[in-house]
């Protein structure tokens, strides 16, 4: 079982195009270029949610593995405390307002709901006048 997950593993580190595209050659101090670290990349499954990893079946299935959960070939590190959906987790309300406010996003919604309420009360003055006269 250890040969066969090896296997893809090794193939990897000769950089298919599949995993080239998703890497970051930058020369180093000794002027070449290529993977930040000398070892061969390592897959961690683990932190794939259990329908994913079942979906991921076969030789391209065990690449794609690899590709998203190896570290060496630029997917994101994992740390153990980590909260969210890294983790499988669904984070707080308090840290998703957290990290949302005062973004593009959120600034864009409250300037949309603040035109929204500006035309309902000039709407109920128009009105209120009409009623009036």
């Amino acid at each position: 079982m250890v040969a066969v997950l090896a296997a893809p593993a090794t193939a990897a580190v000769a950089s298919p195009p599949a995993v080239d595209q998703y890497t970051t050659h930058l020369p180093g101090a000794g002027g070449n270029s290529g993977l930040a670290s000398s070892s061969a990349p390592v897959a961690e499954p683990g932190q794939l949610p259990g329908q994913v990893r079942a979906a991921l079946t076969g030789p391209d299935g065990q690449l794609l593995t690899l590709i998203a959960t190896a570290p060496g070939l630029g997917a994101p590190a994992v740390t153990d405390g980590a909260g969210g959906a890294a983790s499988g987790g669904s984070p707080s309300l308090s840290t998703a307002v957290s990290e949302t406010v005062g973004t593009a996003p959120s600034l864009a919604l409250v300037g949309t709901l603040a035109v929204i309420v500006g035309a309902v009360a000039g709407a109920r003055r128009i009105r209120h006048r009409r009623s009036t006269l």
